[in-house]
């Protein structure tokens, strides 16, 4: 390094040296020539950059391997308590050509979990909403209308472990995709269309962190968005994390990237009122790995928000699961955090997706590792997994780590085929070029389990926050693509007159 400015001041030159000095140890920024790789920060040792550089040549050959121009995604890695690795792979948003990088603020979708498991954890502690605590303390008064389901015996633990045994589809379709309602309407969707499950064993859905968040709103009486921001987040020092997206940044968003209409878009339907309690947060890289850190210390990373016994217990097997998902086999599940065995390691991890948006966050306490790794691309939802566990078996210097990426490549393969499958089913209902009755166009009203549709003459079609497109198969079928989810169409006619449509199993009147 040659410098050109000559110090006057030699207290100042002394400030410089010593802060090059710091930076020489603890990181090097040094940007890729490899493909469409943007920039690498990594701890200056000789295991972090043998990760970097295999990391590289990994990545290179999944794009080669199935033909794609680029992979998009975000990597962080933690270890002793330093970040060892940050690497940021190709566009939050190819539209405007936006990079990622460690200011993407990408939707966490069900990684959100565990967030709000975590406030969960800091109001027990405090004595302001206790996990044994019941629907009867917390919502005095309320009762459901199927009478199998008691308040009193439904603990606030319950339902941000699964085991509340409540069923109601339409809390949660309109929380996470209509655009959630007021308290009241809320409650009323709950208390109406709740149904009791057979037991009260483990079952995975977003119902549990969406009634916790109405009971979090109740007792502050203020948005549960904003308990988490002054509870969690700003102690955690958390600042690019939040569960607004009117407060995100909107050239840091990572949008969705579908190509399902023979074009890239880039694709983000999410708005303040779809962003639930269960799957609502955009984060940062930075703000993750910081969150890992928390966990793996012990809470000493940023002493006085949780204490260790707390801690343990949130991210312990406070209720039993078997199930495998990619290569870990579940055994049990927290609060937001699940348990599971990894080749021959325990990995605590939540993991999220929503068409396209994959988010990976996990730890291994064991061995005072965390990994974050995040992508926006329909058909790579297995990715950032395969990642996150090849770094695990790199760092390990686990001798079947070739045997597991094999096995992992097997599992992207399966997700990639799948979006082609669905692809390929939309250009056939764009090839087939039936002519829209213009007599359908119009709104359609669902009720309050469904609310409103409307379809325009063109086709499209807005159904809350999801704007998509109306293909027609035949001249009473098609299907809509909303490019985070494709949807059966079919319209009911009587007497020859359109007098509404269905779509899946929702029906809308005209």
């Amino acid at each position: 390094m040659i410098l050109t400015n000559t110090f006057k001041r030699p207290y100042l030159f002394a400030f410089y040296v010593l802060g090059l000095m710091a930076v020489t140890v603890f990181s090097a920024l040094a940007p890729s020539s490899t493909g469409n790789f943007t920039t690498t920060q990594y701890h200056q040792n000789k295991g972090s950059k043998n990760l970097n550089d295999s990391l590289d040549v990994l990545l290179n050959q999944i794009k080669q391997s199935f033909g794609v121009n680029q992979l998009n995604l975000t990597i962080g890695v933690v270890k002793d308590g330093k970040v060892i690795l940050k690497k940021n792979y190709g566009y939050s948003n190819p539209v405007t050509k936006t990079l990622f990088s460690d200011k993407t603020q990408i939707y966490l979708a069900s990684t959100s979990k565990s967030l709000t498991g975590t406030l969960a954890a800091v109001l027990d502690q405090k004595g302001i909403i206790k996990l044994d605590g019941t629907l009867a303390d917390y919502l005095p008064g309320f009762t459901f209308d199927d009478q199998k389901i008691q308040p009193n015996k439904i603990t606030i633990r319950s339902l941000m472990t699964h085991t509340h045994g409540i069923k109601n589809n339409d809390l949660v379709v309109w929380t996470a995709f209509i655009g959630e309602q007021s308290t009241a309407q809320q409650l009323a969707l709950l208390k109406k269309y709740s149904t009791a499950l057979p037991n009260q064993n483990f079952s995975y859905s977003n119902l549990g962190p969406v009634l916790y968040a109405l009971i979090v709103a109740q007792k502050f009486q203020k948005p549960w968005q904003q308990v988490m921001d002054e509870q969690v987040f700003k102690p955690l020092g958390m600042y690019a994390t939040t569960a607004y997206v009117s407060k995100a940044n909107p050239k840091y968003i990572s949008y969705v990237i579908d190509q399902s209409e023979g074009q890239q878009k880039a694709v983000f339907d999410k708005a303040d009122n779809s962003m639930s309690a269960a799957g609502g947060h955009l984060s940062t890289v930075n703000d993750l790995l910081r969150y890992l850190q928390f966990f793996i210390s012990d809470g000493q990373s940023v002493p006085g928000v949780l204490n260790k016994q707390t801690l343990d217990m949130a991210t312990s097997a406070l209720v039993p699961q078997q199930s495998q998902y990619q290569s870990y086999q579940r055994f049990g599940y927290g609060l937001g955090w699940e348990q599971a065995v990894f080749n021959g390691e325990q990995l605590t991890s939540r993991l999220g997706g929503y068409s396209g948006i994959a988010s990976h966050l996990s730890f291994m306490k064991a061995h005072k590792i965390g990994i974050v790794v995040l992508s926006n691309t329909k058909g790579m939802e297995a990715l950032p997994h395969l990642v996150a566990n090849y770094i695990y078996n790199s760092i390990l210097g686990k001798t079947n780590k070739q045997q597991i990426l094999k096995e992992n490549l097997a599992s992207l393969k399966g997700n990639f085929a799948s979006d082609a499958e669905e692809t390929k089913e939309i250009a056939q209902a764009m090839q087939t070029k039936i002519v829209l009755d213009q007599k359908l166009a119009g709104v359609y009203d669902g009720g309050e389990k469904s609310g409103t549709m409307e379809i325009k003459p063109t086709g499209k079609v807005s159904w809350g926050n999801l704007k998509g497109q109306l293909y027609l198969l035949t001249d009473s079928t098609g299907l809509i693509n909303f490019s985070t989810m494709l949807r059966s169409f079919s319209i009911k006619r009587t007497q020859g007159a359109i007098v509404g449509v269905y779509s899946n199993d929702r029906y809308f009147k005209r």
